[in-house]
């Protein structure tokens, strides 16, 4: 990012077409998802980007039944509040895992739900997502935020906050992570109820 950008502070108002919400979960259930990613992560065979383990519902349902219907309530508030900013009533929740980003470990600039391919956004593997929210669960790290480079917007993660955005051509990006642990709860939401997720 060059030195026009914009930094986002979380406790100013948000951006319209950015949801910035800041203490929606509080750190004892920040500090909970933490544990559970912590506790429960040699048991899953998924992965991200930077070959780091993501602890989805299905895992945690299998290994902690309780614990996965929690974090599905969880999810089930930040959908509500995604809903009611964009006045989009009929969401529902697509999927969802508890992540951590590793010092070294970025994203490079991608939407959720689409891909370029010869200069133009076409759907990808996700093209069912029409919404996306993360929540942060930490912020004892360096490097690592969230960055909208089209929109010159950068937003430093803190515990609580919770991001929200239409996900089609919404190009995002996370810059390296400098020190530390990067914990977040990424969902995404659907308009379509076939594609909502089972639990």
């Amino acid at each position: 990012m060059d030195g026009a950008s914009i930094i986002i502070c979380v406790t100013k108002k948000p951006i319209g077409r950015i949801l910035v919400s800041d203490n929606s979960l509080n750190l004892e259930e920040c500090r909970s998802l933490i544990g559970l990613y912590d506790r429960y992560t040699k048991s899953t065979c998924r992965r991200d980007y930077n070959d780091q383990p993501l602890l989805d519902y299905s895992t945690l349902r299998r290994v902690a039944k309780e614990s996965a219907s929690w974090v599905y309530a969880v999810t089930f508030r930040c959908k509500e509040k995604i809903a009611l900013y964009f006045s989009t009533p009929g969401l529902f929740i697509e999927s969802f895992f508890i992540a951590c980003l590793f010092s070294g470990d970025s994203h490079i600039a991608h939407a959720d739900n689409e891909r370029r391919e010869d200069g133009r956004w076409v759907p990808n593997h996700t093209p069912q997502r029409d919404y996306t929210g993360i929540a942060y669960l930490n912020d004892d790290f360096m490097g690592g935020d969230l960055v909208f480079p089209e929109l010159n917007v950068v937003i430093t993660p803190k515990p609580g906050l919770v991001v929200g955005s239409l996900v089609i051509a919404f190009v995002h990006a996370v810059p390296k992570v400098l020190s530390g642990k990067r914990y977040s709860l990424p969902v995404w939401f659907t308009l379509n109820s076939a594609k909502a997720m089972q639990v």
